[in-house]
């Protein structure tokens, strides 16, 4: 059962969303949810180079244009930021609001008002990992330029 933390991001969720040392979190991902306007819930995969603390109350999040999170995002809907690392899952509910658009990477941009945080861990059931990914190291070189442009659009919000 999830316990409920308050209406502030914990220190573990903002030093790994801080927009600092990439290269040391590149792989880590989660999991933003929606719904779509028929109530399906939308899931949708980001990165540590997609998403910014900006304090304990504030997230901004990178979209590429034109998806079905930023449409659900751009109509209000409610979102939850689940965020599984080692011995922690917390799930992170908030109000988006649009940000204007950012022209140098093309991306869409938002701002999530933190309104709950709950924890979902389990005496004597620890998570042993996050969800990662993996790539190439030319991928990887790409992908953490790319997340540095992102993250620049991000702060200048």
């Amino acid at each position: 059962m999830s316990k409920h933390l308050g209406d502030r991001l914990p220190a573990e969720f903002m030093a790994a969303l801080d927009g600092h040392d990439l290269e040391r979190k590149y792989g880590e991902t989660y999991v933003v949810m929606t719904t779509d306007p028929d109530g399906v819930a939308r899931p949708c995969m980001l990165s540590a180079g997609e998403l910014l603390a900006v304090d304990d109350r504030t997230i901004r999040v990178a979209l590429w244009p034109n998806g079905r999170t930023g449409a659900n995002l751009k109509r209000g809907a409610k979102v939850i930021i689940c965020f599984v690392a080692p011995n922690l899952v917390l799930y992170v509910r908030g109000q988006p609001r649009v940000l204007t658009p950012a022209h140098d990477p093309e991306i869409e941009r938002f701002e999530v008002a933190v309104e709950a945080v709950d924890s979902d861990a389990h005496e004597g059931l620890p998570v042993a990992h996050g969800i990662a990914f993996t790539s190439t190291p030319v991928v990887r070189h790409a992908m953490l330029e790319q997340w540095r442009k992102v993250l620049d659009a991000l702060r200048g919000a």
